[in-house]
């Protein structure tokens, strides 16, 4: 099941390296439990394996469809008293071990894996921590390096680079969402990107792997570290003609360059039957583009700067055509990654699906992906309130329907779902001001029902009363942190 599905989105386990040390760890065992010699305190299959065996349990454990999920008859206790027995075993096991003791890839894996359990339930701060014990053991273990050892196989480099790789996306991951600071910095690492040369789906030449997307993962957060990395950032992303450039750019370089099976409009579906992880892999990294798209857009949200009069918020950006063009790419870029976030979160209700999946992450970039977009209709509003203080009929734009119904919806959506999530219950609660000023707006019974291009608007007085405590921060800070720094949202549910 781990190999299957559960490591299906993070890779941290690299087949077939960790199933060829399982069998000879069991075969080990057998020889133990009939009175053999046991294992040495730095064999590969000592102590580090043994916890990394705990950590892919806890993660398969964390990630089938609930809590009660039957396990009678297989088990002999329920799987949330097996899920914290192997959580204190794992955690005495880490914590006997001698500071002296040899380090290892594969204390980096169960530490990689410790890492993907603990996002799942919110616990931000420790599951930090565990990334920085990751990566301290990676560095010793000399990851960070170009290894041109001759007496290294090349699976075994292979596997060097993709431990390294996936260690940096996570530190990225937490940099972008969570305002941490990098833990690998930038020019202190010499190691290529892996080859992904293992595992093909087909016999053909060049064809994709189970890693592949991966791969892709790690260039989108080379990327979007290049846009956010120079000292020079905090203007540069209010530079409309600079972020055109980079947002040209991203589409050359990463999305251009998809295998057929990852493209992001009309890919080709036949090797989801072969590896019944593609499907799934697609949505999370169409998800990962569509995120850096809004990124690279997202301080224009208001281009004209209204929003940010309305809260006595300095503007930082000049209002021009493309910055307005900049706004529509933006909201384009959001019902994207709703569409996506949307599909992932229904998957987590059926019967295949993880529980854990919904518990924390998908909720939460919901709830900012709803914040986002409501923020582009105040914006517009605000601007619409602007013309028509000046004389101008204002007609309903077509081409605002689409974002408005997937606002509308996904509102919906997360209504149904907000009794079963904390996370959803108070982020829409703190939208909810939000929602109504969009759902009132004199606009929204036309833009829905009409399609006649003679109809206008007649609006009423515009306010953005009741967003006080959230939208100024929003404005300010235009990276992805700013919903996890609100108290209006989910600081009190985070550990």
């Amino acid at each position: 099941m781990f190999l299957n599905e559960v490591n299906r989105t993070f890779e941290s386990v690299i087949d077939p390296s960790f199933q060829s040390k399982y069998d000879r760890w069991c075969e080990r065992r057998e020889s133990k439990d009939a009175g053999h010699t046991p294992f040495a305190a730095d064999d590969e299959l000592g102590d580090d394996f043994e916890i990394l065996v705990l950590r892919v349990c806890l993660l398969s454990i964390q990630s089938l469809p609930c809590p009660g999920y039957p396990a009678f008859g297989v088990l002999n206790t329920h799987l949330n008293q097996l899920e914290n027995w192997f959580c204190s075993l794992a955690d005495e096991l880490e914590a006997s071990q001698k500071q002296e003791r040899k380090p290892s890839i594969v204390a980096v894996q169960h530490k990689l894996c410790h890492v993907c359990y603990l996002i799942k339930y919110a616990k931000v701060r420790a599951c930090w921590s565990a990334l920085n014990a990751a990566i301290k053991e990676a560095h010793e273990t000399g990851l960070h390096r170009r290894d041109d050892n001759a007496a290294v196989d090349d699976l075994e480099m292979e596997l060097r680079r993709q431990i390294f790789w996936n260690l940096y996306v996570w530190d990225r991951y937490m940099c972008v969402y969570f305002g941490f600071w990098p833990l690998i910095p930038e020019g202190y690492f010499d190691v290529e990107l892996p080859r992904d040369l293992f595992r093909p789906l087909t016999a053909t030449p060049g064809s994709v792997t189970t890693f592949t997307d991966r791969v892709y993962h790690i260039k989108i957060a080379r990327y979007i570290t290049a846009f956010t990395s120079p000292p020079s950032w905090k203007a540069d992303r209010h530079n409309a003609s600079l972020v055109a450039e980079f947002a040209q750019q991203f589409q050359v370089l990463v999305v251009d360059q998809l295998p057929s099976i990852y493209w992001l409009d009309n890919p080709d579906l036949r090797l989801d039957t072969v590896e019944p992880a593609i499907p799934r892999k697609r949505q999370f990294l169409h998800l990962a583009i569509y995120h850096t798209k809004a990124s690279l857009y997202r301080a224009f949200a208001d281009p004209f700067n209204r929003l940010h009069v309305e809260t006595n918020t300095p503007p930082k950006h000049t209002p021009d055509l493309l910055a307005l063009s900049h706004r529509r790419a933006y909201m384009d870029a959001i019902c994207k990654a709703i569409s996506c976030l949307v599909q992932l979160f229904a998957s987590t209700t059926e019967k295949s699906g993880s529980a854990a999946e919904k518990l924390f992450l998908l909720p939460v970039w919901l709830i900012d992906a709803l914040a986002c977009l409501g923020v582009c209709f105040l914006s517009i509003q605000a601007d619409e309130r602007r013309l028509a203080n000046q004389g101008l009929q204002i007609s309903p734009d077509q081409d605002l329907k689409c974002c408005l119904v997937t606002f509308l919806n996904t509102f919906d959506i997360l209504r149904r779902g907000a009794s079963r999530s904390a996370f959803v219950k108070k982020g829409l609660e703190a939208l909810e001001t939000l929602y109504q000023i969009v759902y009132t707006s004199p606009c929204r019974e036309l833009l829905l029902k009409s399609n006649e291009e003679s109809e206008m608007a007649t609006l009423g007085a515009f306010s953005v009363r009741g967003t006080e405590e959230w939208l100024p921060s929003f404005l300010e800070k235009p990276d992805r942190a700013w919903i996890f720094q609100q108290k209006s949202f989910f600081s009190d549910l985070l550990s």
